[in-house]
């Protein structure tokens, strides 16, 4: 029958079950169901309709997990040089790469020194409140006043200490991560679904999208064609821990359908009822969730001649916000601002999910604030109003 012939034609989808003559399916039926999953992305990942990017999440031979065995060599950008060569474009320009090492470079030392500066402040801050503590302790001894000498200087202190602790260890924490990166290629400080997403961005991997979004357990990363007959429709959707998941030898891993944001606290933030309190210091203030926090990116290329007959791309990235607006924006030949973009979203989506799971998150100041209240409130009379 034609309809019949039509269907010999398609990739088969895997599935669970007995085996099939007919798609040349293994016998699954007696599969623990963890199995039965990887045997199913096993299967998916090598049909033609996933084309690189099955290659890229189920080959031994994927740059990801070469980079695991062998860490010392970029992987990545070989093979994206490869990829574009082999879908009809040019290798990457070294320019680019540049562009955006510089970009990454230039985003982490501001990271970094932000979050430096604002712990120094937090230090700053821990130290007037254990000089006062210091004093009203003094005091408190002078007058034989054992309960509060120890409450002073015992308690308080020792609270203060903890924090001053962990606030110093997030610090070398801190510089530790950025010396470790600080001469890193762009491409390999990338999540990997950040860096699959560069792949379509930088015409390695034309006629494909990606979306981005946030859930209760993180970042989602979806690809897709763009343009395709349904035969060779693709599309796979993980978060970024089960891409992570994928490339980490002798974890067992784990598949789940992500949960999404509270819809009730979405719509209170997206009507101004709810309200984030805003950040006096640090590099958490330009991403306070508000109505204009992006909620997904999604990302497509265009394809174009240049005058001299060789392929360009135009990236469309469209950031959709709580309020329900767009943005588009179009780049071509701008790698870093591209970059830019998604390192943007990104931030952007994990501080509004963070404040919609969790709700309004208090900064460190206000512990001190809260231990300096309960001074002025009760102890305000105990040096004679000296305080």
């Amino acid at each position: 029958m034609e309809g019949s012939n039509e269907l010999k034609k398609a990739p088969s989808y895997p599935s669970f079950g007995p085996p099939c003559d007919h798609c040349n399916r293994p016998d699954t039926s007696n599969m623990t169901w963890t199995d039965g999953v990887k045997n199913f992305f096993s299967n998916l990942n090598a049909t033609p309709r996933m084309g690189p990017l099955g290659y890229i999440l189920g080959s031994a031979y994927s740059p990801l997990v070469l980079e695991r065995d062998m860490p010392n060599r970029n992987w990545r950008d070989a093979f994206e040089d490869l990829l574009a060569l082999d879908t009809g474009g040019n290798m990457i320009p070294d320019a680019h790469r540049k562009a955006e090492d510089a970009y990454a470079a230039k985003n982490r030392y501001n990271h970094t020194s932000e979050t430096i500066s604002m712990l120094n402040t937090f230090l700053r801050e821990q130290e007037k409140l254990d000089s006062r503590l210091q004093k009203l302790c003094k005091v408190a001894t002078e007058n034989d006043d054992k309960k509060n000498a120890e409450f002073f200087g015992g308690h308080l202190r020792s609270v203060c200490k903890a924090d001053t602790d962990k606030i110093i260890a997030t610090a070398e924490q801190a510089k530790s991560a950025y010396e470790a990166l600080k001469d890193k290629s762009a491409s390999s400080q990338k999540s990997h679904g950040q860096w699959i997403a560069s792949l379509i961005s930088s015409g390695a991997l034309p006629g494909w999208y990606w979306n981005e979004q946030i859930s209760v357990d993180g970042p989602i990363m979806g690809f897709g064609r763009s343009e395709a007959p349904p035969e060779l429709e693709a599309g796979i959707t993980m978060t970024e821990k089960e891409l992570s998941e994928q490339f980490v030898d002798g974890q067992p891993q784990k598949f789940g359908s992500p949960q999404g944001l509270p819809p009730h606290r979405l719509q209170a933030l997206r009507d101004g009822v709810l309200d984030a309190p805003r950040s006096r210091i640090g590099p958490h203030k330009p991403y306070d969730p508000g109505p204009s926090s992006t909620l997904m990116q999604v990302g497509t290329t265009e394809t174009f001649k240049r005058s001299d007959g060789s392929k360009g791309t135009k990236v469309t990235i469209e950031n959709h916000l709580v309020d329900g607006k767009s943005v588009k924006k179009e780049y071509i030949l701008e790698p870093a601002k591209v970059l830019e973009e998604m390192y943007h979203a990104r931030k952007s989506m994990l501080y509004l999910g963070v404040f919609l799971v969790n709700g309004p998150q208090d900064d460190q100041l206000d512990l001190i604030d809260s231990i300096n209240q309960i001074l002025d409130e009760k102890f305000t009379d105990y040096e004679g109003g000296s305080l």
